[in-house]
């Protein structure tokens, strides 16, 4: 997943993950088992190895993995891709939300647990810009773009599994 907070990443990850039989890994869970409290927005470089565990593990155990996190820095995604996995060939699939900044900023405001509208902000646009700007030459076997503020996102999401060849919803 690629998007900035209240994009609807964890929505679509819940979504997806019976559908592409995924497991979710997901930052907030992670923060929450590292910190005591998934609002502690820590020190990305003691979250990483966490998060980086935790999909080892999964695929160890044979299993898809969807990672909710925001994703919004090259480097960030680059470490995920680029690193050794034991020889596995892994086909990463980037889910990136283009959710209208309006609509994340009024999605946050509903949340019950919201994230500064300056980090929303901050993030929407570097994902916007290059060098952060996601794109499939990273190492993507497919980069789709979906909107969930669409007015029909399941059409945008049935699309795209269909591209990866798995069932409609």
């Amino acid at each position: 997943m690629i998007g900035p907070p209240s994009s609807g990443k964890s929505t679509l990850a819940a979504i997806l993950a019976p559908l592409l039989h995924a497991r979710v890994i997901s930052s907030d869970a992670l923060r929450a088992q590292l910190w005591g409290n998934s609002e502690v927005q820590g020190p990305w470089a003691e979250l990483e190895p966490l998060l980086h565990r935790a999909i080892e593990c999964a695929l160890a155990a044979g299993e898809n993995v969807l990672v909710d996190a925001t994703h919004a820095h090259l480097s960030w995604r680059q470490r995920l891709m680029h690193r050794e996995l034991e020889e596995r060939q892994l086909q990463w699939t980037g889910w990136w939300l283009q959710t209208p900044l309006d609509q994340c900023l009024a999605w946050n405001r509903s949340r019950q647990r919201q994230v500064p509208e300056r980090v929303i902000r901050a993030m929407h646009q570097r994902l916007a810009t290059p060098p952060d700007r996601p794109d499939v030459t990273e190492g993507f076997t497919s980069l789709f773009h979906l909107n969930p503020a669409d007015a029909r996102p399941n059409d945008q999401i049935n699309r795209a599994l269909q591209i990866l060849g798995h069932e409609e919803r």
